[in-house]
């Protein structure tokens, strides 16, 4: 069994990097957590915004938490809006792709093109359905007025 010497290279290199990550990781939480400790035994308390500001709530990304957002009454239907563009677009991909197989194919290509065209079909028909759900859908009832 003979191993590249690049693909050996390749995952002590992965493995350095995701360690030096975990290291690093926990030793920023060891850092909150002796602060912390300073805090509580220098003041004899804790102060709520202190605390906030070292252990902020988990985020899911980069971009700001969700209840810092101001939310789009249209917002459903802009997503199943997006959802239905996607979909038809991609529906019209897969029937251009099965053109194509079934014109320059061998015969066996052309053969499994005709199925082809049908889940092409199928996956537009359901972007259809996403667009016109979109026009369809109401309105959620705004949280500002609250009558």
């Amino acid at each position: 069994m003979v191993i590249s010497l690049g693909a050996f290279a390749f995952w002590i290199a992965l493995a350095a990097v995701l360690i030096a990550g975990g290291w690093f990781k926990t030793r920023r939480e060891q850092i909150k957590q002796e602060t912390l400790l300073r805090l509580v035994e220098r003041t004899g308390q804790l102060d709520e915004a202190q605390v906030k500001l070292l252990f902020p709530p988990p985020s899911l990304g980069p971009w700001p938490p969700p209840w810092h957002l101001k939310s789009d009454p249209d917002e459903g239907k802009n997503v199943l809006r997006g959802f239905g563009l996607v979909t038809v677009f991609l529906a019209a991909g897969l029937a251009v792709f099965f053109t194509i197989l079934a014109n320059f194919g061998n015969v066996s290509q052309q053969e499994a093109a005709i199925p082809g065209f049908g889940a092409a079909s199928l996956v537009a028909f359901v972007g259809l359905g996403l667009l016109a759900a979109s026009k369809y859908a109401t309105r959620r009832p705004d949280e500002t007025s609250k009558d």
